[in-house]
């Protein structure tokens, strides 16, 4: 009987789709499935041919006619519902060095499988290597890996919700967006710093004064709800007295989201999360020449212990919602309080009901370089 629930199973799987990483990694998709099963003796689905690893060359290699995520439908593989062995199998070849050589992806992989899985008591763990990267196998694990103290974790959270534009209209959520992040945040134990429709010079005092004052914390988090801009392969969050003509006047008028990561690098607290609900379509981008996928925000390489959050993927630009609440903030604020969650499953969930709700035109993302668990609620 199958320990593996059928909705990890699913959250794991979906994980590919929202992250848009290859399962079968630098391999053709049969010579992956080749190494879990023997293709020669599973039927084709395809009339024209005798056995699978006919039909999957021929769909995936020489028409490219199926989706990747074909496989996990199909019922001759049935990962769904497939003995637990083989599933957790299919995890470890997934991350093997002869079929993924993208460390980074091996990383979010890797949260993502041990995430889903501790709650059975399992994780994958490097055991052994091959040329110096590491190979993976599964392990049993007493409890879920929560950390604990002796003494109160300290954390800091500056949040900024900027609603008033002078030159852009107004926004209907990001004070509300802002006022409800706070009274989540103290609830879960955070010293909250808060500003509301700031100018520039505002803007970056405040951020000053955070990352002053974030030394010596446990935990920083910064959360911005408002509009935000890329230019030029950089984020920038635009305050309330932005007049941005063109698009040269970014970098006069806004602030830079990197000013943020700076300072919690800085910092030395063991975990820095930034949330960017900043990726609504503004009047300001629609009125310069460019492309469509410069639109909404651009990724940006979290340092080492940190996470950053976007409301929605990359050139993409988000609702602000019909509600009290933007669409991604009021599904962040339900479920940043979930007890023994950790931060990778929440954005997990909160991915999937903003997908949901948006019927899949808005999908967060999420950016980490995170080397532990981190709860909210633990």
């Amino acid at each position: 009987m199958n320990k593996i629930e059928l909705s990890t199973r699913r959250n794991i799987l979906d994980s590919f789709i929202v992250t848009k990483i290859p399962w079968y990694g630098k391999l053709e998709q049969q010579n992956f499935l080749g190494r879990l099963f023997d293709l020669s003796k599973l039927a084709s689905n395809d009339t024209r041919y005798k056995t699978a690893s006919e039909d999957i060359w021929k769909h995936t290699v020489a028409n490219n006619d199926w989706p990747d995520d074909w496989v996990f439908t199909d019922s001759r593989f049935n990962f769904l519902h497939i003995e637990d062995k083989i599933f957790l199998e299919f995890l470890c070849l997934s991350i093997h060095p002869t079929v993924r050589d993208n460390p980074d992806q091996v990383v979010t992989l890797l949260e993502i499988y041990n995430n889903n899985l501790s709650k059975y008591g399992i994780e994958l763990y490097p055991a052994g290597d091959i040329a110096g990267r590491p190979t993976y196998e599964v392990k049993r694990i007493t409890a879920v890996p929560v950390v604990t103290t002796t003494y109160r974790e300290t954390k800091l959270a500056l949040v900024i919700g900027c609603s008033e534009y002078s030159f852009a209209g107004v926004l209907a959520n990001p004070l509300n967006d802002a006022n409800s992040i706070e009274t989540k945040l103290k609830s879960l134990g955070f010293e909250v710093m808060k500003s509301l429709n700031p100018s520039q010079k505002e803007l970056k005092k405040t951020i000053d004064e955070y990352g002053d004052k974030l030394k010596g914390y446990d935990v920083g988090l910064f959360y911005f709800a408002g509009h935000g801009v890329q230019v030029k392969g950089l984020n920038y969050l635009i305050p309330v007295d932005a007049n941005l003509k063109t698009e040269k006047m970014v970098e006069y008028d806004c602030v830079e989201a990197g000013r943020v990561l700076a300072y919690m690098e800085e910092s030395k607290a063991k975990v820095n999360i930034v949330i960017l609900d900043a990726c609504r379509d503004n009047p300001f981008e629609r009125s310069w020449s460019r492309g469509i996928s410069q639109r909404g925000l651009t990724t940006m390489s979290a340092p080492s212990g940190s996470l950053i959050a976007y409301s929605t993927s990359p050139g993409k630009t988000a609702s602000d919602g019909v509600g009290t609440n933007g669409l991604y903030t009021s599904s962040l604020l339900e479920h940043i309080v979930s007890k023994k969650t950790s931060i990778m499953t929440m954005f997990q969930l909160v991915r999937k009901d903003v997908m949901t709700k948006s019927k899949n035109e808005q999908i967060p993302w999420e950016a980490t370089s995170l080397t532990a668990d981190y709860y909210f609620n633990p």
